[in-house]
């Protein structure tokens, strides 16, 4: 059961503030041929392609997820590992569950036998490191990774990660982000104030209202102003030819003219809001998970189609040298206790 979640994390001078979403959605991959005109193969000349028994065949790249159910009350934060001076939580996005363990079981096994084993992590890159090992080896099980086909594996579940926290040998706090697919793990933010705020998951609205665009946004746009540029360029060069000519210059046999192949920059960061976040006091940066992750959620409500991003807001909070603790967390409850007939 795959999430389309927003993952949320907010690194300050004084604490990590993490934040997600508490919906699980089911998801199946899907190729609907008739949408959009597109779906169908087609071969270099753009005839579509027939497979042996007269059927159209569709194409993998028009692959789209389509949620089929959504569940409410998901974990997605949990804490890896915790001793008297090294804390690490993490929030996750993609896959639900690993050979039927939900992922925050996967987690509390992990942070179980590194407690039984008697592990001792000092910084948080090693307990990502560890942590990433340990998830890869359930997830490979899980997609059947040793046996499946070469061709199949770019088509796998990505399992998502946001971790942060305090190591003992750590001047800094650290956050990473960890791709279980594509086993990699990279720091957020470098440069030296070692603040700011980062996302995972479904996040375009987030993005929309700190960056100014969205990453799918920004990405659609640069290509189409990278063709519309590709495409005036013959016409530029004709029209410097034509008035050369005009003008009674000449033009060499042979000569050819071709434009420059300049990158597109789209002022994008122009429009990035101005937040201190190293400055933000905790319960600020408490209340701005908070808006984020609410956000995100509360314009899934009003979109058409299924929902995928909701359910009650849960944020986390590490300091250096205390326990990791989630916010106003509820416990279960049994509500519907039946028919009461005393007197």
């Amino acid at each position: 059961m795959p999430r389309l979640t927003i993952n949320i994390a907010i690194a300050t001078y004084d604490a990590i503030v993490l934040g997600c979403d508490s919906l699980s959605s089911q998801v199946e991959q899907a190729i609907l041929p008739f949408r959009n005109g597109g779906g169908f193969a087609r071969d270099a000349d753009g005839n579509e392609l027939i497979d042996a028994t007269g059927h159209k065949v569709v194409s993998a790249a028009e692959l789209r997820p389509y949620v089929t159910n959504v569940f409410g009350g998901a974990q997605k934060m949990f804490c890896l590992y915790e001793d008297e001076d090294t804390t690490v939580a993490a929030v996750t996005s993609g896959m639900a569950t690993l050979c039927g363990v939900t992922i925050a079981g996967v987690a509390n096994r992990f942070k179980k036998r590194n407690a039984g084993e008697g592990a001792t992590f000092r910084t948080v890159q090693a307990v990502v490191e560890a942590f990433l090992a340990h998830v890869r080896q359930e997830w490979e099980a899980e997609v059947e990774y040793a046996t499946a086909p070469e061709e199949l594996r770019p088509y796998f579940p990505d399992l998502q990660f946001i971790v942060g926290g305090y190591g003992t040998d750590d001047a800094t706090s650290k956050v990473f982000k960890l791709s279980v697919s594509a086993l990699t793990f990279e720091e957020q933010f470098a440069w030296r104030s070692r603040s700011g705020t980062c996302f995972a998951g479904q996040s375009d609205f987030v993005e929309r209202l700190l960056v100014g665009v969205d990453g799918r946004l920004a990405d659609q746009i640069n290509v189409t102003v990278g063709q519309l540029m590709a495409s005036q360029a013959p016409a530029i060069v004709q029209a410097f030819t034509d008035q050369l000519r005009a003008a009674g210059g000449e033009i060499p046999d042979g000569f050819t003219f071709a434009t420059p192949d300049s990158p597109v920059e789209l002022p994008w960061w122009d429009s990035v809001a101005r937040i201190d976040f190293g400055n933000l006091p905790a319960q600020y940066a408490v209340d701005l998970a908070e808006l984020l992750v609410n956000l995100q959620s509360g314009m899934q409500r009003f979109a058409s189609g299924v929902a995928t991003v909701g359910g009650r807001t849960h944020i986390g909070v590490l300091k250096r040298g205390e326990k990791f603790v989630m916010l106003n967390e509820p416990k279960l409850v049994h509500n519907h206790t039946g028919y009461s007939h005393d007197l």
